[in-house]
C-alpha cells in the first residue's frame, strides 16, 4: 500500500504515513491506543496496533508481520504514534530494542510517552543506537496525542474522592490535576511538584494560602481539619511518607508521598517519578 506517488514531496509522504499510523492506532481496544506503520523503499510493508494480538505492543505486531513475510528491514522507516518502550523492568524485550535489532534506520514519533518508566528513554535508546529520529508533523502530533489521551491522562490527571498515581514530576510542568469527577465544574486541584532530592519533593501552591505540610502526619485520618494547618508559604517540602495539602474554595486535596525516583543529580538511574495517594475533603458548603 502506498498512500502517495513515489515522487511526492518528502513532507507529503511523512504526513501520509503518519496519518496511516494514527488510523491504525484508532483500531486499538482499550484506552492505550498506539499504531505503527513500517515503510521500506517508500512502500508500506506492514502495520499494526496495540493488542491487535492480545498482549502485544504495536511495534511487536508489525515486526511479527514483517518477519512472517520474510521482509528484511535494514534501512526501513517506522512511523509510531507513541514513543517505543524502553522499559527494562519487565520481562518484555523493549520495542526500541526490537527496532534496533531489526535494522530500522529512522523512527518517526507522534508523541512521547507520559509513563515515567518510558518518557524519552525510548527516544534515547534509539538515538544511542544510531537510529535517526523525527517527529510527526505538528498537526498530526496533536491528533496522535488525542488518540491516546485516555491513557496519557493517567500520568497527568486523577479522578475521584481518593486514588493514587505515579508520574514524572519533571514533565508537564510538574502538574498533576486532581478532580472529583469529569464534570466541567467539578472541584479541581492543580497540584504542582518540583525537584528537591531523593527523600523529599516540593509541592508548589503558586502563592501563600494554597499549600501546607501536615507535619508528622502519615495517614489521612490523622488530619482533622486541614484548614488548621500553616498555609503561609507558597510551597511545602514533603518528605516520603508525609502529607502535603492543596487548598481551594472548594475544599482540600490531601496528597501523601509514597515513593520518589529522583533525578540523576540526586542519585537516580533514569526513571524519574513520584508516587502519591490522594484524598479529597470537600468544603462543608458543597
Amino acid at each position: 500500500m502506498n498512500p502517495q506517488p513515489e515522487n511526492a514531496p518528502r513532507e507529503a509522504l511523512d504526513s501520509a504515513f503518519s496519518q496511516l499510523a494514527i488510523d491504525e492506532a484508532l483500531k486499538s481496544p482499550g484506552n492505550a491506543r498506539v499504531g505503527v506503520v513500517v515503510v521500506r523503499d517508500g512502500q508500506v510493508v506492514a502495520a499494526g496496533h496495540r493488542d491487535e494480538v492480545p498482549g502485544l505492543h504495536a511495534e511487536q505486531v508489525a515486526l511479527q508481520k514483517v518477519s512472517k513475510a520474510g521482509i528484511a528491514l535494514r534501512g526501513a522507516e517506522v512511523y509510531t504514534t507513541l514513543e517505543p518502550c524502553a522499559n527494562s523492568r519487565t520481562a518484555r524485550i523493549p520495542c526500541a530494542q526490537l527496532l534496533v535489532e531489526a535494522g530500522v534506520a529512522t523512527v518517526h514519533i507522534g508523541q512521547f510517552d507520559r509513563n515515567p518508566q518510558v518518557n524519552r528513554l525510548g527516544w534515547k535508546y534509539l538515538r544511542d543506537a544510531g537510529v535517526a529520529l523525527r517527529d510527526f508533523p505538528a498537526n498530526l502530533r496533536a491528533i496522535a496525542a488525542k488518540a491516546n489521551q485516555d491513557f496519557a491522562q493517567n500520568f497527568t490527571h486523577g479522578l475521584g474522592m481518593s486514588g493514587g498515581a505515579k508520574f514524572d514530576f519533571t514533565t508537564n510542568g510538574g502538574k498533576f490535576t486532581i478532580s472529583l469527577d469529569e464534570e466541567p465544574d467539578s472541584p479541581t486541584w492543580e497540584t504542582r511538584w518540583g525537584n528537591c532530592g531523593a527523600t523529599a519533593i516540593y509541592l508548589n501552591g503558586g502563592s501563600p494560602g494554597r499549600v501546607a505540610l501536615a507535619r508528622y502526619a502519615g495517614k489521612f485520618d490523622e488530619i482533622d481539619d486541614p484548614d488548621a494547618l500553616d498555609y503561609e508559604s507558597h510551597f511545602a517540602k514533603v518528605p516520603i511518607g508525609s502529607i502535603g495539602v492543596m487548598r481551594s474554595p472548594r475544599g482540600h486535596a490531601l496528597c501523601r508521598v509514597k515513593k520518589i525516583e529522583p533525578t540523576p543529580d540526586y542519585g537516580g538511574t533514569g526513571h524519574v517519578s513520584v508516587t502519591i495517594d490522594w484524598e479529597i475533603r470537600l468544603a462543608v458548603s458543597l
